[in-house]
């Protein structure tokens, strides 16, 4: 079972990554505001040092270094930031990419850190000399996840084009492949840590193929299981095989994570879900309701207590899990909870059960003056309620109200007021912004968009920067730009005008 403990909503964009450090205690979480917060889950409360800020666009991927010494933070700004977990400072900056990193992942001594890109490469950077060890070409497309073997010998990467690569780490030659791991793009992969030739007390000295599980998700809406079969002392041949097909999700699966003890899956979905997984019976065994919008990351605590989803709704939220001691399922009043059939009304579900938030128009005149109240302006609580001002009077406020009919004297209070006015109804509005309105490089809202080579709409500034930064690809297609010229979308401009303009709010 699956309880809803916190829900962490500092972030003012959508959240597209998050990660717990190797305590269990803290949690990062990268958004598209560009900023990466991180998050005491003990205590519910986020980090003094935090957010951490440097990244010009918003961040794609976060990871920490299995000992715990290091984060690292990538974004569409073409860079990885590596961060010293202890002090929170930042330590270098790795640039070698052309295009958005999309991932990025420690190997598991720590040694390593990959990054994978919409230039279709991806680099293998040393986190002791802060330098590049190699790079891997040969991918078709932009490269949108990878994951080390746990032995540390090879990274499989996938890609937008829906295959997967085994690259050999030392030699950097592709040893495997399946050019249709997942129709519409692989979005995720991961390899379980305790599976197989994984396990930590392995001592197989047979010669034998090391053999591992893998997990990938994608466009298809579906997770998929892969047996990966690496060069022995016998033979240096490498091999993918499909296992299973986990299908549950009705939307295409953002990310999959394993447990540490490796009996559990987690993936997650534009259907808003996040499912919890048996990954050896290949079945589900929880279904989490998690958000109200696309659930684009999530990740196991490395005890095993918690579960974090990040979202599209701009919220991380952190779920504690109840386990069974002597089986892989989740429990629930001590009985197992049933797996998913071809009926679905058997997946137990848990949902977060919350009030839908009032629109400013519906607030009665106590609400209004709890509104006052957190503004530290409770002084004014009297002449509200004596002039009976809901919500929507409060909503048509003006200078002149305030000071002639409500007599409130002080400059700064009056315009206290009209400036949280104000935001409350850019929020209102924000939460509904048709998702055409915002710029694909920033996911900001555009105030000045432009169409590209593409044919596809950015804000000016966003994507004069990309091409200005010596990117010679689409932001969306990752197809070659023909030139570099930019046309004014002048219909798109008026539209978002008028969307506004509607909602009484200046964009």
């Amino acid at each position: 079972m699956a309880e809803l403990t916190l829900t962490l909503s500092q972030h003012t964009k959508d959240i597209n990554c998050c990660a717990f450090a190797p305590n269990s205690r803290i949690l990062a979480s990268g958004s598209s505001d560009k900023t990466v917060r991180l998050w005491d889950i003990s205590e519910g409360k986020e980090l003094d040092d935090s957010p951490l800020q440097g990244h010009s666009y918003h961040v794609c991927a976060c990871a920490f270094s299995p000992f715990g010494t290091l984060l690292a933070t990538a974004s569409t700004d073409c860079t990885v930031w590596l961060w010293d977990a202890k002090t929170n400072q930042k330590i270098t900056t790795f640039e070698g990419h052309r295009g958005a990193v999309r991932a990025c992942v420690f190997s598991p001594d720590s040694l390593l850190l990959a990054s994978g890109s919409a230039d279709e490469t991806v680099c293998l950077w040393s986190t002791k000399t802060k330098k590049l060890v190699r790079r891997i070409e040969g991918f078709e497309s932009s490269v949108m996840t990878c994951s080390f073997t746990p032995d540390n010998l090879y990274i499989l990467a996938g890609g937008s084009n829906g295959e997967i690569n085994l690259w050999e780490i030392q030699s950097g030659v592709c040893k495997a492949f399946d050019r249709e791991a997942n129709d519409m793009g692989v979005n995720t992969c991961c390899f379980s840590p305790t599976f197989g030739s994984a396990v930590p007390c392995n001592t197989d000295t047979s010669g034998s193929s090391p053999h591992f599980l893998l997990a990938t998700g994608g466009g298809d809406n579906l997770v998929k299981l892969w047996n990966i079969f690496t060069g022995s002392a016998y033979s240096d041949k490498c091999h993918i095989g499909y296992r299973s097909t986990l299908a549950a999700h009705e939307a295409l699966v953002w990310q999959c994570n394993f447990s540490s003890n490796g009996k559990l899956l987690a993936s997650c979905s534009g259907d808003k879900t996040v499912i919890i997984w048996d990954p050896i019976k290949a079945t589900a065994l929880h279904r989490v309701f998690a958000h109200s919008r696309y659930v684009t990351c999530c990740a196991f605590s490395p005890d095993g207590k918690y579960l974090a989803s990040g979202s599209n709704d701009r919220t991380v939220k952190v779920w504690t899990l109840k386990l069974s001691d002597t089986s892989s399922g989740l429990i629930d009043g001590g009985n197992m909870v049933q797996s998913l059939t071809k009926n679905e009304s058997f997946l137990p579900q848990a949902t977060e059960q919350k009030a839908p938030v009032k629109k400013m128009t519906s607030w009665t005149v106590d609400e209004v003056c709890n509104w006052l109240s957190n503004l530290n302006l409770e002084q004014y609580c009297a002449c509200f309620r004596e002039n009976e001002i809901d919500g929507t009077e409060l909503f048509n406020i003006t200078a002149e109200i305030l000071a002639n009919d409500l007599c409130i004297g002080p400059v700064g209070h009056r315009n206290k007021i009209l400036r949280n006015v104000k935001d409350v109804k850019r929020k209102e509005i924000e939460d509904s912004i048709p998702d055409e309105f915002l710029c694909p490089i920033t996911r900001e809202l555009m105030t000045d968009p432009v169409i590209a080579a593409d044919g596809h709409s950015y804000e000016r500034d966003a994507i004069q920067s990309w091409i200005l930064s010596g990117k010679l690809t689409s932001p969306m297609a990752n197809t070659p730009m023909k030139h570099s010229n930019l046309i004014p979308n002048n219909t798109l401009k008026s539209v978002i005008s008028r969307y506004f303009s509607t909602e009484n709010v200046s964009a």
